[in-house]
């Protein structure tokens, strides 16, 4: 009767033991990233890699083109490419180290990371640690660019309206006409 009962008992265990395994594998999916999120966050982690190594050629390349037309224009009109999204120019700051917080998708092709940096100060000589900032990515030409950042800002403070406003037609054509597509046939990406 002993031997029964703990048989009994450890096939409990096991059973229990699954059960929480399964409700663990149920809620790692729930909290999976889309495959756009992950791209993005993907392009943002070389986009940052690059900056800490001051690898300029590899930060162009990895941003938006309206962004750069912008930081052109900028330049055209002050002289200066004083722009977030210009960290060439920028001599007095330089980021040495970053994390990713939340990242969003919200809109077809548009993504939105957090990410607290660690930004050394040239003229203070000292370290400013945890800056938050906010990077809009879009998908432009099958992959996605890094098309602005804002600094001092969470995700909670960006709303999808400002951004839609705010960038008209970064994201690539293809991909909200394939949004309204799927919306219209009850399909989800």
């Amino acid at each position: 009767m002993l031997i029964a009962t703990m048989l009994v008992l450890a096939g409990l265990t096991a059973v229990e033991s699954t059960i929480e395994r399964d409700d663990a594998g149920v809620q790692s999916m729930l909290n999976e990233e889309s495959p756009d999120v992950f791209l993005a966050k993907a392009t943002l982690q070389q986009y940052l890699s690059r900056e800490v190594r001051k690898d300029w050629d590899g930060t162009r390349r990895l941003t938006h083109a309206k962004a750069l037309s912008t930081i052109a224009a900028l330049k055209k009109r002050t002289g200066t490419e004083r722009h977030s999204l210009a960290p060439w120019a920028n001599k007095d700051d330089q980021v040495k180290t970053f994390r990713f917080g939340e990242a969003k998708e919200i809109a077809p092709g548009v993504v939105l990371v957090s990410v607290s940096e660690d930004i050394f100060h040239q003229q203070e000589q000292g370290m400013s640690t945890d800056d938050p900032a906010v990077y809009i990515l879009f998908r432009s030409h099958g992959g996605f660019l890094v098309g602005d950042k804002k600094s001092g800002v969470e995700l909670g403070d960006m709303s999808a309206d400002s951004v839609r406003i705010g960038y008209p037609g970064w994201a690539d054509v293809q991909v909200r006409s394939q949004a309204r597509v799927e919306a219209r046939s009850g399909k989800h990406r």
